[in-house]
Parts: C-alpha cells; structure tokens; sequence
C-alpha cells in the first residue's frame, strides 16, 4: 500500500515504485464510468471516434478497416444505483466498441475512440474490459504518440480457449518500425497467458510508464516489464476493436457483430499542457506528502460484485483543479471522471523530494 492516505490530493496522486522505496506521484487524473454514462455524444466525456477507411492492400490482410461512430455505443446500466445487472440496451453494461459481421463490400466495420486531449505523458493507465467472444477480431488498450512511440495491450480472439486466453505487450520503436511495424523480433513484445477467458469477465488491464520503464498489470498484478525503447513524448491514449481477416494477426472477420466492453478508464498522470502545470504549482507550491491521496490497488477482476471500484471523482474534495465530467444517467453514486492531466514523476524519502 502507499504510505499516503486519501486527502484533499491537492499534490497528486501516488503509487508505489515498484523497483524501490520511491514513489511516483502523478498530478492529474482521468477518470470514465461507462457503467453510468448514457447519450450519444462520447466527445463530451473526453473521447472522440475516430472516422477513417483504411483498404485491404494497406491493412495488410483479406479485408480493408471502416472506423465509423455508428459502432461505438453507450449503454449504461438500467438501474443508475447499481454496479452491475441490465443495460439499456441489452448486452453487457459500458462503452462497446463494435466489430460487424457485413463485410460484403469489402471492409470490415470497426471501432476506436481516442481521448480528446494529446498531451497525455508518464502515468498509471487502467481499463475495465471484457473482449469479444467471437473469434476473428482485435481489441486494444494503447497509447500513442507516433508509429515508433506506442505503448500496446492487444487482445486476439482467436488466442482464447477452454480456459485461457493470452495479451500481446508491445512497445512499438524505432527498430519495429524498420521491420516493416513489427515490433515481434524486439524486446519491446512479449505474449503473455492469461489463467481465464478475457471474454467471460471484465478484468482490469494498467500499465505503469515512467521514464525508463513500462509495467503491465492485470487485476493488480505485475506480467511484465519493459525497459528499452520507453517513449518519451506526449500523446493520446486509444481504445480500438476490429478485425482485416489477417491470419497471423486478427483472423476472421467475425459472422456476425460482435462488441468489446469497457467498464471503466482511470488514468493518472503528466500533462505536457502550461496551463496544466501553472495550476498545479498554485494549488500545490510547496511538495507535501500530506496532501497526496493514494490510488487505490485492483486487485480482483472488476466483474459482478465486485463490479465497484472506487473513483476520486466520485468523491468529495479530491479532485481540486481537476476537470470533472458527470454522468448523464442520474446516477448519485457520483460524477463522472476527471480528465486533463499532469505528471510530475516525484521521489519520495523521509525529508527530501524531487521532481523529475
């Protein structure tokens, strides 16, 4: 645990280094409760969808990629006091990112949202997710900053079995990009197997960047770290689902549609933004250790009962000069997420700190 308790969180929000007694701490946060979040406008929350055709020939595979809107939905659960049960529109409760079965005209439709903000650096990234059932599609958690600058969690369906399924690690680099976006033959790729089917539960999927290092996770616990090739520039964090029938990669395309859910995003971390950091220095002029809240740890799948999870924005007093959104479902378990954010990677020791 943080050796922090929840405070006002005027200076940032911590977790624990995992290679030593130092402490990271981020300065801003954003936060999604797709479980309560309804409408048809996911710009308004912080993400756009993105609209683009990409043709069989550049997507490498039998079928071209058509991102539209029309396949990113809200749907919230029925009951707005609830964590888990109905959803409005049937299906699993969250933001659903849509795979279709039509692919007679030659593309396969697909979905992917980007947040609004690209100034999005170090910090502790996590998502609530429960992938596709159907075999033949790719879904992804990842950050983005350039072909040679992306931090990736990639699902394949077709990997999941009886009782297991695996997640691609990727750090995408300069030497991927030489050999042709295929980051396989780097240290920056690793597979790793999973003990349960990511389509049966939602389970949390993190990972942890700093400046010489990327941590995944999954429910709270550490898969694998990466250390070579770490970005080092701003950007976007993305979700995507789709599928181009590539054998060696995403297969398919699906018979019929098929949708990844997202339950929740919580992110933690720098902003490259001025305006950010001159509010942070106000509220916070002087560093103490007082005034940071701990993030909580995930350490169970976030699935039925234990579907809860705890959102800073969703309390009182700790998000101070945060950018908040609310829900639109009238859901009094709280408001919807914090969004804009700063990192300023922060060591911790008995009497001294620095940033970095």
């Amino acid at each position: 645990m943080s050796r922090f308790a929840i405070a006002d969180c005027e200076c940032g929000y911590s977790i624990n280094g995992t290679n030593s007694a130092a402490v990271e701490v981020f300065t801003d946060l954003m936060e999604n409760d797709f479980l309560h979040t309804s409408g048809d406008n996911v710009t308004a929350f912080g993400w756009q969808p993105q609209v683009y055709n990409v043709s069989a020939k550049d997507a490498r595979g039998s079928y071209g990629k058509s991102f539209s809107i029309a396949n990113v939905e809200l749907n919230p659960l029925k009951n707005a006091q609830a964590w888990s049960g109905d959803s409005i529109n049937g299906g699993d409760a969250g933001l659903k990112l849509w795979v279709r079965g039509d692919h007679s005209q030659g593309y396969v439709g697909g979905a992917e949202v980007a947040t609004v903000r690209n100034d999005t650096l170090y910090g502790s990234y996590r998502v609530g997710m429960k992938l596709s059932a159907e075999t033949g599609t790719c879904g992804a958690f990842f950050w983005f900053y350039n072909n040679s600058q992306e931090i990736d969690m990639e699902f394949l369906s077709k990997q999941f079995n009886e009782s297991q399924g695996t997640v691609q690690l990727v750090l995408q680099s300069p030497q991927s990009v030489r050999n042709g976006y295929d980051a396989s033959r780097t240290a920056g790729y690793q597979i790793q197997h999973l003990p349960f089917r990511p389509d049966e539960q939602f389970h949390e999927y993190r990972f942890d960047w700093t400046p010489g290092s990327v941590i995944f996770y999954v429910d709270g616990k550490v898969m694998h770290e990466m250390t070579e090739n770490v970005p080092s520039e701003p950007g976007h964090m993305f979700l995507n689902h789709w599928s181009n029938g590539d054998p060696l990669w995403s297969a398919g395309p699906p018979a019929a549609d098929t949708s990844m859910t997202v339950s929740y995003i919580k992110a933690y971390f720098n902003s490259t933004d001025t305006a950010r950091h001159h509010k942070y220095s106000k509220q916070c002029p002087k560093f103490d250790s007082s005034k940071v809240c701990s993030i909580p740890e995930q350490t169970v799948a976030p699935d039925g009962s234990n579907a809860k999870t705890y959102f800073f924005s969703q309390a009182d007093d700790t998000t101070p000069g945060q950018d908040i959104y609310h829900t639109t479902n009238g859901n009094s378990a709280g408001r919807l997420f914090g969004s804009h954010t700063i990192y300023i990677s922060i060591l911790v020791s008995f009497f001294n700190w620095a940033m970095i």
